[in-house]
């Protein structure tokens, strides 16, 4: 489209903007048209159905939630302890695997016949 006819379509619907804000009988017109739509929105949503209608000045009800999730439980200081040997013992299998001494329950072929 050409700049100078996109400029002139523009000056147009301006002007006759400007000239339908300054007719009376054009915004009495529109005021009423507007009136009578909102009426037919009111009318319209009464005759839709309603489930469970509140009574007035009641808060909606809220949608529900899920329940929070259980706290981690805690390991006891027994399985603490209990942890803490094991390893102790796997650091020291470790350990002994690397200086090349099989551990105290390593197998004939050097595997594990514990854990």
């Amino acid at each position: 489209m050409d700049d100078k006819l996109a400029k002139d379509l523009v000056a147009m619907w301006q002007s006759e903007l400007t000239a339908m804000a300054a007719d009376r009988e054009l915004r009495e017109c529109w005021a009423a048209t507007m009136a009578l739509w909102a009426q037919a929105a009111n009318a319209a949503a009464a005759l839709l159905p309603h489930e469970h209608a509140a009574p007035r000045g009641a808060s909606p009800a809220k949608p529900p939630r899920a329940a929070p999730p259980a706290a981690a439980s805690q390991p006891g200081v027994d399985e603490i302890e209990l942890l803490n040997r094991r390893v102790a013992e796997l650091e020291q299998r470790i350990a002994g695997f690397m200086a090349g001494t099989p551990g105290p329950d390593a197998g004939p072929a050097g595997g594990s016949g514990g854990a």
